[in-house]
């Protein structure tokens, strides 16, 4: 049965929710750019019916130009934020905590916000994540498909002495993910026959068939470089990962999308980028790095290797200076200082 929400007689927020224009499109934001598709994944994850959605997509100032995925506020009462991730990341709930709280401070006056007598009220946030990626065995996917992590599943441990104190931590943040990793064999079962795993039979929706189109471009991607000792088979039935948006087309998945060259396009430019080629790089890297430590006898050779690698796959790919610099923050965890003087370093002028 789906709940109706009613508000309180208290001041409905200001609009003030910016939308970062100039943010690089993902497949994931093409899906969820309509209006039907968010009040669909509204009703999904909330359990209403929501009358108006808002876009409400913010920009951090810590992270740059790096733009959260996907964010709407619904009928006013629900700021609801959520990120897709292809590799697993623990650190979730404290990215997506930045993000809500400068959403949050958009909806408000901030002079008010900070100094009035009275109450601000705020719409309620709501946080959620869309894992998707491929797992080489069944024994790496979680028990759930829906299972939800904590900002203080990263708090410190605390040792027996601080046990009398008061450890009770005074900030949380609870993230509800929806997990749509395969395994290698899932997937190709599902392209070559068409078969789900029975995990998913509860999901059916636009989330899932994200999933799946992502899930099956990465395994295509890698399929094709034909490796030696490589876990991933191509497919009998397709060659390309054109052959596989085609497939989907004819499996009704996001026919309104895939029909649309440019959106095709687009989506197979985003996979090589932020997929295959970095998981090229990390190979790369990888082999640099295992040299390196073969001549220096170090540890820190390996990593090293491993971030010459990613940076020198950004430069094959044509990727601008700036962005590769954003890039590898994000993938490293590096800060900018950190970054320019990797990128300073190995871009090859």
């Amino acid at each position: 049965m789906k709940r109706e929400y009613k508000q309180k007689n208290q001041p409905k927020p200001q609009e003030v929710l910016p939308v970062n224009t100039k943010a690089k499109d993902t497949f994931f934001k093409t899906v969820y750019a309509s209006e039907e598709r968010q009040r669909k994944l509204a009703s999904f994850l909330l359990g209403m019916e929501g009358k108006e959605i808002t876009v409400a997509n913010v920009r951090p100032v810590l992270f740059g130009n790096r733009e959260n995925d996907l964010s709407f506020v619904t009928d006013a009462i629900f700021y609801v934020m959520t990120e897709n991730q292809a590799t697993v990341c623990p650190n979730v709930p404290y990215r997506l905590l930045e993000y809500i709280t400068s959403g949050l401070r958009s909806t408000v006056d901030s002079e008010k916000l900070l100094y009035s007598k009275k109450r601000v009220c705020f719409p309620i946030p709501k946080l959620y994540m869309l894992q998707t990626g491929l797992e080489s065995t069944a024994e790496k996917l979680p028990e759930k498909v829906q299972y939800d992590i904590r900002l203080s599943d990263s708090y410190m441990t605390v040792e027996e002495q601080y046990k009398s104190a008061l450890t009770e931590p005074d900030l949380e943040a609870v993230v509800h993910v929806y997990d749509f990793r395969m395994t290698l064999k899932e997937m190709l079962d599902y392209i070559e026959s068409g078969i789900q795993p029975e995990r998913f039979a509860s999901y059916q929706g636009d989330m899932l068939d994200y999933a799946l189109t992502a899930n099956g471009i990465t395994y295509i991607q890698r399929a094709a470089k034909k490796e030696k000792q490589s876990p991933y088979v191509m497919p009998a039935n397709v060659s390309s990962v054109a052959d596989y948006l085609g497939l989907l087309i004819k499996r009704d998945i996001f026919v309104d999308l895939l029909t649309d060259k440019e959106v095709c396009d687009m989506t197979m430019a985003q996979f090589s980028r932020d997929d295959i080629l970095l998981y090229q790089g990390r190979e790369e890297g990888r082999e640099e790095g295992r040299e390196e430590g073969r001549e220096e006898g170090r540890e820190e050779g390996r990593e090293e290797g491993k971030k010459i690698g990613v940076i020198h796959t950004y430069q094959k790919l044509g990727i601008p200076y700036e962005t590769a610099r954003q890039y590898i923050m994000e993938e490293f965890g590096t800060n900018a200082e950190e970054a320019e003087k990797l990128l300073r370093t190995y871009w090859k002028v």
